[in-house]
């Protein structure tokens, strides 16, 4: 209860303070504090202004989201360096992934079959045969399905930085395009910047 009091009086002590200090609107509102002495430079900077924030909504429409592609190769492994547009990267990424996991399957399969046949033997050497090769190609399985995982994780954290990289690739390539001056050819016509 002591506490809530003492908070309640700190913050209307705080408030009387900062509403007895006077406002200064000339020296909030003086423009040539931004360098701008003339109506032109005024002006010129209102324009850029407008001109970056244009860029930015074209940047916001192109880039990719983080979260999707993260979620894309959690989901499948290489699937957000496809849409960050690494196709090579994803292509390698996925066929690891693909040999891990099937490699897994195989050793793991040889496994259960070699440990039916130890359920199943009668004879001492027979039983301890069949288990030690149960056991070495469960022990082979896991070891794949470990690189299966350690693929799938690298997979989810370098799809972060595929993205960023395609993002900083679109927002490089939207500058630019914007302070690119004079004469270019783009596949809707002929473009002259000044």
């Amino acid at each position: 209860m002591k506490l809530k009091v003492l908070i309640v009086i700190t913050i209307v002590a705080l408030g009387f303070n900062l509403y007895s200090n006077d406002f200064d609107i000339k020296k909030f509102s003086d423009p040539e504090k931004y360098g701008w002495d003339s109506p032109e430079k005024l002006h010129n900077a209102r324009n850029d202004l407008y001109n970056r924030q244009k860029l930015l909504q074209i940047y916001e429409l192109k880039k990719q989201s983080i979260t999707a592609n993260l979620i894309k190769s959690a989901f499948a492994p290489g699937w957000g360096h496809f849409s960050a547009g690494e196709y090579t990267k994803g292509q390698v990424l996925l066929g690891l992934e693909l040999i891990f996991l099937g490699t897994t399957y195989y050793y793991h399969d040889s496994a259960m079959e070699k440990y039916d046949k130890y359920k199943k033997a009668t004879y001492i050497t027979d039983i301890n045969q069949f288990y030690e090769d149960a056991n070495d190609s469960y022990f082979i399985s896991q070891i794949f399905f470990s690189l299966g995982v350690t693929v799938w994780i690298y997979t989810i954290y370098d799809s972060i930085n595929s993205t960023e990289t395609y993002n900083d690739k679109v927002w490089n390539e939207i500058r630019q395009q914007y302070y690119t001056k004079g004469f270019s050819i783009n596949p809707t016509g002929f473009t002259w910047r000044f």
